[in-house]
């Protein structure tokens, strides 16, 4: 990624002191301006040089990935079948889910802009364009958002950061969201889902989240009713 940069100078820049919990390009992403220049001027006197390795760092996208709940897709009867074709319906947390029941979690990721005084390259020219400067051709950046139990692939959807910038708060920013379904085991209890958001463009810049989810009883919903009520609460209406 780093022009120029010898396997002799990414082995010294790597043992620098400046760079004592280096673990990969993310940690560099945090650096500010003057603690790149301090790092980077230690391999070189040259200038130049060093401004083209802090533009470098600089063109890198700066990811913020959250996870919120998303809706229940199918709800499971009395008798563990998945009941199918009604309206999805919005929940508000992931404890209590019913089991054999498929549900969404929304999944946000936004490339936030950086507070810099380094001028990137004059090839980036769009929002979410990737810093690719050996390729002939405009590439973009892309990230797949993955979600795992175990060792089964449960979800998978490609994220496309091309586009126009959004405002996020009170910054410009491009955002992305992604529904990812996936259904809840048939034995109650916590359990986690893991998911993964693996650059298309960068090696390095992969994150994993952690998705804690709890499975409770199964639960009915009464027609007419849009409340789901639990098969000990269904007496009531027997």
């Amino acid at each position: 990624l780093m022009p120029d940069m010898s396997k002799n100078q990414i082995g010294k820049f790597l043992s620098a002191p400046q760079m004592p919990n280096l673990r990969c390009l993310g940690d560099l992403i945090v650096l500010s301006d003057s603690q790149l220049r301090a790092a980077f001027g230690s391999l070189s006197n040259d200038s130049g040089t060093v401004d083209k390795w802090c533009q470098a760092v600089r063109a890198l996208p700066p990811l913020d990935v959250t996870v919120a709940p998303g809706s229940i897709i199918a709800m499971s009867d009395v008798d563990g079948a998945q009941k199918r074709g009604g309206k999805s319906k919005k929940i508000d947390s992931l404890n209590g889910l019913s089991p054999l029941t498929q549900y969404s979690v929304v999944v946000n990721i936004v490339r936030a802009p950086v507070k810099t005084a380094v001028k990137l390259p004059r090839f980036l020219q769009e929002p979410g364009q990737a810093y690719t400067p050996r390729f002939g051709k405009v590439q973009y950046e892309g990230w797949w958002a993955v979600l795992a139990q175990g060792d089964e692939l449960v979800a998978i959807r490609r994220v496309s950061m091309q586009g126009l910038e959004e405002t996020v708060g009170h910054e410009s920013a491009t955002a992305r969201s992604v529904k990812l379904m996936f259904i809840t085991p048939e034995l109650t209890g916590p359990y986690t889902l893991k998911l993964y958001v693996v650059s298309d463009a960068y090696l390095g810049l992969d994150q994993q989240i952690d998705i804690d989810i709890t499975v409770g009883e199964a639960q009915m919903a009464i027609p007419g009713d849009s409340a789901f009520i639990s098969k000990e609460q269904m007496k009531e209406y027997q």
